[in-house]
């Protein structure tokens, strides 16, 4: 693609992201000074279509970005230096004292704010149960094998779960499970904890005896969906934009949504990632090619800690939710940094 026909793809783009309808050449040709002729932006843009950079919905309607077109979009705005969302960044860190002690709080606060400024769907991620340290553990019989865990950490998070024990237990012998792994791992982070139940020497504890064994494999029910702390939020103003105009497509939208799980695995996935990533349609592996993420992970004394991102309609405005994006992963970085 030559230097001339990007202009105009990007000039495309750019006219289909403002004004959510398939763009001719003719509106092109007035709205850009390009210094050729609406005839060889007709051209230009035929030969985008050819090239698999735009579609056409009908004979007699403009064009429109497809997913390739979008990339070559987006690989423009991000080889160019972010600029900072300068709002945002004196909010962020005006509210941030309001936080002390509140990491979950503050995350959820940032999520919110990106949902606010760029009206789409904000999501995050973060490890800050990872990083918790356990205080204590606590397990109570509910009925039929159902057991209540309680986790308390020195950070002052409460999580409780309920779990479904293969097992008959007496509440004995729950809270002799609970003293057990209490007094194994009372003082260490639930990170430390998961990687200590795969250890060989629990292995061979737990082959020795049977009360051991079950307090392990319920310590390890209890703890894995703690890792991760998952936040989202802005949902209604991303059903109000015109790419969601029909009913089927909010019920994919709100299932995409619902499921939080599909939500932490395609998050999880980028936390080893640095700088802002863009996924667009199908790239998403949100099982619809409606949607695109713009995420960026941000750190704790250069390791990962969380994943902050906004999921938007193709059509979004890649330029601002970049921006959005990087000031937060960056203000959270900041502050995690100079805890």
């Amino acid at each position: 693609m030559d230097e001339r026909t990007k202009k105009i793809l990007i000039a495309v783009i750019e006219s289909y992201i403002n004004l959510a309808a398939p763009v001719g050449s003719r509106y092109i040709s007035k709205k850009f000074a390009l210094g050729v002729s609406p005839a060889t932006i007709r051209n230009a843009m035929s030969d985008l279509e050819e090239m698999g950079f735009l579609r056409q919905p009908h004979v007699s309607a403009g064009r429109r970005p497809t997913d390739k077109g979008y990339r070559v979009f987006v690989e423009e705005l991000l080889g160019c230096n972010v600029a900072s969302n300068e709002d945002l960044r004196a909010l962020l860190y005006k509210k941030n004292a309001y936080f002390t002690g509140d990491l979950n709080g503050l995350i959820d606060y940032v999520t919110r704010s990106l949902a606010e400024y760029s009206h789409y769907l904000g999501v995050a991620l973060s490890t800050t149960m990872e990083k918790s340290i356990l205080k204590k553990m606590d397990f109570s019989n509910l009925k039929n094998n159902m057991i209540v865990v309680l986790l308390l950490t020195e950070e002052g998070i409460v999580k409780h779960k309920v779990v479904d024990s293969k097992d008959v237990l007496t509440q004995d012998d729950l809270t002799a499970m609970a003293s057990y792994l209490n007094s194994q791992f009372r003082g260490c982070t639930l990170g430390e904890i998961r990687k200590a139940l795969l250890d060989s020497v629990y292995k061979d504890m737990s082959m020795r005896d049977d009360l051991i064994a079950k307090a392990l494999n319920l310590c390890k029910d209890a703890i894995y969906p703690f890792n991760l702390d998952v936040f989202v939020s802005g949902i209604s103003s991303l059903m109000d934009l015109p790419d969601f105009y029909d009913i089927q497509k909010i019920k994919d939208l709100t299932k995409t949504v619902d499921d939080k799980q599909k939500i932490i695995d395609l998050l999880d996935k980028m936390m080893e990632s640095e700088g802002v990533q863009v996924f667009i349609g199908t790239d998403t592996f949100l099982d619809t090619e409606e949607l695109s993420l713009v995420a960026s992970t941000f750190f704790d004394k250069g390791g990962p800690f969380g994943v902050l991102g906004l999921i938007g309609p193709q059509r979004m405005d890649y330029a601002t939710a970049i921006s959005i994006v990087d000031t937060s992963a960056k203000f959270l970085s900041n502050h995690l940094q100079s805890r």
